[in-house]
């Protein structure tokens, strides 16, 4: 825990000095559960006068609020207070190529409204920003709750970008948003905060503060979407975004050089060979042109189909060899699987289990498990919700302190 915030120099401005004390009380809270004001005083050196001030600025806001006074050491109960974590609420969006999936949480990230729309990304940014702002509208209607009681929105979008300009670099999957600065466009008509980032990369962080992987510090989450397959890591605890933001596309590993061409322009990249699109066409040769739904197909393989439980486990041997090979690279302690491909469940995983077991090196393996996410279909927005939530609770850094004394 941070130390006291009196003793920065005199010559720093003073409301930033009380938004940091606030945001390190707001924290204790968060982290504690229920606490004493005595207790927050003791824990960050703050002295009590400081301290009562901002816990009562705080319960007049609705932020915090009092509850039922704690044990006795001797004097008088202390009166313990809470976090009200529906003070504000936050928005998640996934923007995926064929859909549009919302959620409005509250500040612990519980889901308070959800919908999930089918969409075209191929109509281009205006009309997605058009309509994702109908979507918002609509779920804060739906539960009652005022603009000015949002904290901001998370938006994940299905391709590489540029994370601190919030701007879309060739994404391979999404044919004319190359260059837009989506998180520009969304912040002209939504009167809060919004954080762009990669739909891969918001799944990683759900699953790590949220899912299968908390409390793993190394973890690699592989996304396979509707339309392409994505990768998110977290190393050492923060998420990896590379030099500009577009680490992690692991659907564009090169798996099969004399393969399939790819949306990116290459060759028998992992995407071509084992995505959802690869699986569902060579589905629909196998039934004389019929098109046919990932569901259809999971029910056909559990039915014992052969030739359809062939498709899933060829497209999890190449997913398998993608996963040995950030295995052996990044040594991750846990692989997640979401995403809609994964709803496929144990017909992809087991494949992909065994097949990185031969191929990544025992030191690697060892230590790490392949799993399946545990937030579903709501992961990439639950992860966007999530980083508004972290934005809300992180406070200024001293060294951002000092760069303004």
């Amino acid at each position: 825990m941070m130390g006291a915030m009196e003793s920065v120099p005199v010559t720093a401005d003073l409301t930033l000095m009380r938004e940091l004390n606030q945001a390190l009380i707001l924290n204790l809270v968060r982290q504690e559960g229920q606490i004493s004001r005595a207790e927050i005083a003791k824990r960050t050196n703050l002295s009590r006068s400081t301290v009562s001030n901002i816990v009562n600025e705080l319960i007049g806001a609705g932020r915090i609020f009092e509850i039922q006074k704690g044990e006795s050491r001797g004097g008088r109960r202390p009166i313990l207070l809470e976090l009200n974590y529906r003070s504000h609420c936050v928005i998640g969006v996934e923007i995926a190529t064929a859909f549009v999936n919302l959620v409005v949480s509250d500040l612990n990230a519980v889901i308070l409204y959800q919908c999930c729309v089918p969409f075209d990304i191929g109509v281009g940014p205006d009309v997605t920003v058009a309509r994702v702002q109908d979507l918002i509208q609509g779920g804060l209607s739906a539960v009652g709750i005022n603009p000015s009681q949002v904290a901001g929105v998370g938006i994940g979008i299905p391709g590489p970008l540029y994370y601190a300009a919030g701007q879309i670099i060739a994404p391979p999957i999404m044919p004319g948003w190359n260059g837009v600065a989506l998180r520009d466009l969304f912040e002209t008509v939504l009167p809060f905060p919004v954080v762009v980032d990669n739909d891969a990369n918001l799944g990683a962080i759900a699953e790590y503060r949220l899912g299968a992987a908390q409390g793993i510090r190394n973890v690699a989450y592989i996304y396979l979407g509707s339309a392409g397959i994505g990768g998110g890591l977290v190393l050492n605890g923060a998420i990896y975004r590379g030099e500009i933001g577009s680490a992690g596309e692991i659907g564009h590993l090169t798996i099969d050089e004399d393969g399939p061409p790819c949306t990116c322009g290459s060759f028998g990249c992992l995407e071509a060979v084992a995505g959802m699109p690869t699986v569902l066409r060579r589905a629909a040769e196998l039934f004389g042109g019929q098109r046919m739904t990932l569901d259809q197909l999971v029910e056909e393989a559990h039915s014992g189909t052969e030739a359809v439980q062939a498709l899933f486990v060829s497209s999890a041997k190449y997913v398998g060899i993608a996963v040995a090979s950030l295995l052996n690279v990044c040594n991750p302690g846990l692989v997640v699987l979401g995403g809609p491909f994964s709803a496929a469940g144990d017909l992809l995983l087991e494949t992909v289990r065994s097949t990185a077991r031969k191929r990544a090196l025992p030191i690697a393996l060892k230590h790490c498990e392949i799993v399946a996410g545990a937030l579903g279909a709501n992961a990439v927005a639950l992860g966007a919700a999530s980083q508004i939530i972290q934005m809300v609770f992180s406070p200024t850094t001293l060294d951002t302190l000092v760069g303004q004394l």
